[in-house]
């Protein structure tokens, strides 16, 4: 637990420094979500709640992807990946805090995302909010979880990062319609029992992935 708080608080400090990786992602979703917008030209309200969570899912899974491989590769760049392989530390510490703080920067960027997106589609700030929020953490640490897991695979080949999508978008799909169905019936102000089901399945691709990287992690990954 200790080596875990240690390398999760140097993560966030060194992003509290600069910011960079918070920055580069939310400014990369809004530029999606504007895209998504003028595109599809809403004519907001609960009657685009569909179109609302397609374009939130779809920064997220691209500011994800960024966010993952930054978190990961950034360690590998400056040689200090390799210093924690050789250190006594157990690898699925190493996976757990990497884990946590790409999820942070992911949220965080999010959270930028939502609100701007409640002011594109000309949506109410009220108690679907909370709800909307809620699906968005499930889908941000099960998505963290997988590309974790995957950018560790992607920096051991040549080209890794352009690998990183066409292993993680597939494999996502479920959780990425999941998201879509629910976060459109939070949107929309329906009865918890309409996204009871796809909750389910974001908790069960959470515990999956979450699982097979505390699992795999110190396999996958290999000292330099």
């Amino acid at each position: 637990m200790v080596a875990f708080r240690a390398i999760l608080h140097k993560d966030l400090r060194l992003e509290a420094r600069g910011g960079e990786s918070t920055i580069t992602l939310a400014a990369l979703a809004l530029l999606i979500l504007v895209v998504m917008v003028f595109a599809l030209n809403p004519a907001g309200g609960e009657r685009d709640a569909g179109t609302a969570a397609g374009a939130l899912w779809v920064a997220l899974i691209f500011s994800g992807m960024l966010g993952a491989t930054r978190v990961l590769l950034a360690e590998r760049d400056n040689g200090c990946l390799g210093a924690l392989l050789v250190s006594p530390l157990d690898r699925a510490t190493l996976y757990g805090a990497k884990l946590v703080a790409a999820a942070i920067f992911m949220i965080v960027a999010q959270a930028a995302v939502a609100l701007v997106m409640v002011l594109f589609f000309n949506l109410d700030f009220d108690a679907r909010l909370l709800r909307l929020g809620a699906i968005l953490t499930l889908g941000v640490l099960g998505f963290a979880a997988l590309a974790t897991l995957l950018a560790a695979i992607a920096g051991r080949v040549r080209a890794g990062e352009m690998l990183l999508p066409l292993l993680a978008v597939p494999m996502f799909v479920p959780a990425l319609i999941a998201g879509v169905k629910a976060s459109g019936a939070a949107i929309a102000g329906e009865p918890f029992a309409a996204l009871a089901l796809w909750l389910k399945i974001l908790v069960a691709f959470d515990l999956l992935f979450v699982s097979a990287g505390y699992l795999l992690f110190e396999h996958v990954i290999a000292e330099e």
